[in-house]
């Protein structure tokens, strides 16, 4: 076979596909001054270097996706001090011709043939004026003392002012997200915007069916397309999956051996600050309804058994607890979508999800509104 015949055999996409070039400038800066590239492919960190000649610098490679990496100069071979930031630059890098261009820094560096990244300065553009009225607010809350934060009228008008700024945030974001149905840095934003925390998943469905196929077919879609459909068999209505981890003194526990009662499932941590916050109401809750039909299963997402068993005892908690210290890899966890803590699913008799991440008084009203019935 002649080698022109083999090439005409290859599929079309590969012979379609081209790497990325990086070509750099930064000044006159020459050896031993070193230019660090690190970004991850397919799950695995991957990192480049090269010395400078008269400022310039280049490197090649082939990414599958877009991505996010991290462009390191460093002027000579002192280590440089953890109080000194290093001279770095954050941008998306994908299979283009790329040119970084800078006077004297890479951080101030200028970031051309990227379409991700010129999406990306775009985004940031629209989302400028609701950060900067953000951190006015933090600014105007930090300058009073602890109890002028705690004014009634001040509280009033920074939560307004607050939810104000969110709103257009969260508005000029989604519609940057449905005027760029290719874009991967709206697919990146739809995973942030769209399958947060408690988020309704047949909105996300629809709104993820907007994006194009391509985006939807590729490594971070088919993620995003996972957690809408773990959405949907988690939410209010649905009969709640099972699932069994063994409790502090390693016995097995069910979650359908509650069948028959109230419970509700809190997945928790012991170095979790708002979780530890929450268990006084949690317990308050437990206290006040257990004698009608009521108890908790909390399920730790601890990775230390002494760490998990001192929080249960340090915090009175009586209910049963179960582990199998996986950290957020349990299988419990996955199968419930959980991405951060605390977060919960208050399941009835029937085994049947009627609420979700309840929190302090809400989970009293609710359990009142179901047990007085």
């Amino acid at each position: 076979m002649c080698i022109a015949a083999a090439i005409c055999c290859l599929p079309m996409g590969l012979m379609a596909q081209k790497g990325f070039t990086i070509n750099g400038k930064v000044g006159t800066l020459d050896a031993p001054a070193t230019a660090f590239l690190s970004y991850t492919e397919g799950g695995k960190s991957v990192r480049d270097s090269v010395v400078l000649h008269k400022g310039s610098f280049r490197f090649t490679g082939q990414v599958s996706a877009p991505v996010q990496a991290l462009l390191v100069v460093k002027r000579d071979t002192v280590t440089v001090s953890k109080k000194v930031r290093p001279d770095d630059l954050y941008f998306y890098l994908e299979n283009a011709d790329i040119t970084v261009t800078a006077v004297d820094s890479v951080t101030h560096a200028v970031v051309k043939g990227s379409a991700s990244n010129e999406e990306d300065n775009e985004l940031n553009r629209l989302q400028k004026p609701y950060r900067k009225t953000a951190d006015s607010l933090m600014k105007a809350y930090y300058a009073k003392t602890v109890e002028e934060r705690k004014d009634s009228a001040f509280k009033k008008a920074a939560g307004a002012v607050q939810q104000q700024s969110q709103d257009g945030f969260d508005s000029v974001s989604r519609k940057f997200i449905v005027n760029h149905p290719n874009s991967y840095i709206a697919l990146r934003t739809f995973a942030n915007f769209e399958t947060g925390y408690n988020f309704n998943p047949d909105t996300a469905a629809v709104r993820f069916s907007r994006l194009s196929p391509e985006l939807q077919n590729s490594s971070l879609g088919k993620k995003i397309a996972g957690m809408i459909e773990t959405g949907r068999k988690t939410r209010a209505g649905v009969i709640a999956q099972d699932f069994t981890q063994p409790d502090t003194t390693g016995k097995q526990v069910k979650l359908s051996d509650y069948r028959g009662r109230y419970v509700l499932v809190d997945f928790w941590a012991s170095w979790c600050k708002p979780c530890r916050a929450e268990n006084p109401n949690v317990l308050a809750a437990y206290h006040k309804f257990q004698q009608k039909n009521f108890t908790v299963l909390g399920v730790s997402l601890d990775e230390g058994r002494g760490a998990w068993l001192h929080a249960v005892a340090q915090d009175s908690l009586p209910w049963t607890q179960v582990s199998d210290l996986k950290g957020f890899e349990s299988p419990a966890a996955v199968l419930y979508g959980v991405k951060a803590i605390p977060s919960n699913f208050l399941i009835d008799p029937t085994g049947k999800i009627v609420a979700t991440n309840l929190r302090g008084e809400e989970l009293e009203k609710k359990l009142g509104a179901l047990l007085s019935m």
